[in-house]
């Protein structure tokens, strides 16, 4: 063999030896430039499985209209190959689901949610994701993706979680069904059918389909698809990265560290309070906060938590109430911590209604008062006026049958004497008439 030819051998395998090294040790990019992205969205429920019901709302109806507008907006890009689990109202289980999605070799597994919560209270958007490996991470950047869309509209970002089950693999049987088979499934809780903050995001047809058409953009987002038809193109966008835990990422189920409150002022003729609230979660972060001006029987509605630790507000102290303040702070997890309580002394105690001075509150003073105190109070408070008039009214009707029965007693009394009298007089005439 020649030199010449022993120096092409030696260049050529050099060449392969550096293409090989390139790609072995390349940076990890998430690319799918050479082959179509698969997506597979499923929509919750289904069939028998009804979901959660609210008003005039069933979850598995409303996933169906936000899964066939994310189909028909996520089909506009290029690159990227769309299915859904289902397309009629037909019961599947979550092994199925699952398998559907490996059968066709999907990329993510996007199962589509609507929330609701145990005493209808809580609010906002979250996402499920795996606790395990790279299920995680791409769980977490895909979670992100669809959360910051869902801050552009404006609803409360409740955040990309786990949950474990007893055996420490996956709760939600969608997202472990999908790991089991290699693909990242999470799934998408889109907001609270239940609470009035989150009900106008979801009320009409045309909003659910708008919910349709952000989840395919933030999928669009997150793969880097571009779109012809439509003149956009996210190759560009930059996706959150988190590390490749080397364990289970574990929900926090402790609550809150610290939840601390201070005095800072009052207003006695406006009937306020300022209060100083301080809070960590050392695990999580806060979530809501909640307060309390009888010492904890009742509570306001959920607060949105400020980007902060610490921060005040004004709370306003219902008539008939000395102020006696406690706050609940919430992590992203729902534990609650509740405060040390602020005893403000020196408030008048003003009756809810003044019977005795003979005065009527207007329409207008009626619904300022109505907005600041809770519904339940006001019942009670009516529940104790009603209660109170009765008693009088009982009260009345006591007094005057006393007064009746004195009058019979006197007046028997009168009777008798008369009686005994007309007696007398009786016997003093037949004495009289004797004598004579």
């Amino acid at each position: 063999m020649g030199v010449n030819v022993k120096e092409k051998i030696r260049s050529f395998a050099g060449a392969v030896f550096l293409a090989a090294a390139a790609v072995l040790f390349a940076p990890s990019v998430c690319s799918y430039a050479e082959e179509p992205v698969v997506v597979v969205i499923d929509p919750g429920h289904g069939g028998e499985n009804l979901g959660a019901e609210y008003g005039e709302y069933t979850e598995k109806e409303i996933t169906m209209i936000v899964a066939n507008a994310m189909y028909e907006e996520l089909s506009r890009y290029d690159g990227v190959e769309v299915y859904m689990t289902r397309t009629d109202d037909v019961t599947l289980s979550l092994a199925d689901r699952a398998e559907y999605a490996a059968g066709v070799n999907a990329d993510i597994l996007i199962a589509l949610h609507f929330n609701m919560s145990e005493n209808h209270d809580l609010f906002g958007s979250e996402v499920w994701i795996s606790a395990f490996g790279e299920k995680y991470q791409e769980g977490y950047a895909i979670g992100e993706a669809f959360l910051r869309q869902f801050d552009e509209l404006g609803l409360y970002r409740r955040g990309i979680k786990t949950r474990l089950g007893d055996d420490g693999d996956d709760y939600y049987g969608i997202i472990r069904e999908a790991r089991a088979r290699d693909v990242t499934g999470i799934i998408v809780e889109h907001c609270h059918l239940d609470q009035e903050n989150d009900q106008g995001f979801y009320n009409s047809t045309e909003k659910l389909k708008n919910f349709g058409k952000m989840d395919a953009e933030a999928t669009a987002r997150y793969f880097g698809l571009s779109s012809e038809e439509m003149g956009v193109d996210y190759s560009g966008y930059e996706n959150v990265t988190v590390d490749l835990p080397v364990s289970a990422v574990e929900p926090d189920l402790t609550p809150p560290d610290i939840c601390y409150i201070e005095f800072v002022e009052a207003d006695k003729e406006e009937r306020t309070v300022k209060i100083r609230l301080s809070a960590v979660d050392y695990d999580s972060h806060m979530l809501y906060y909640s307060y309390s001006t009888d010492g904890g029987e009742t509570f306001s509605n959920l607060r949105e938590w400020p980007d902060a630790d610490t921060f005040s507000f004004t709370v306003s102290i219902p008539n008939g109430r000395a102020p006696h303040i406690v706050v609940n702070g919430y992590n992203a997890y729902d534990r609650i911590t509740t405060s040390n309580a602020l005893v403000v002394e020196g408030f008048p105690l003003v009756s809810w209604v003044e019977e005795s001075s003979g005065e009527t509150q207007t329409e207008e003073e009626t619904e300022t008062i109505t907005d600041i105190v809770p519904e339940s109070v006001q019942e009670a408070w009516s529940d104790k006026n009603t209660k109170q008039k009765k008693e009088n009214e009982k009260g009345t009707d006591r007094s005057f049958s006393a007064f009746l029965k004195i009058c019979g007693i006197c007046m028997g009394i009168l009777f008798l004497l008369l009686i005994i009298g007309y007696s007398y007089l009786g016997s003093k005439k037949r004495k009289r008439r004797r004598r004579f």
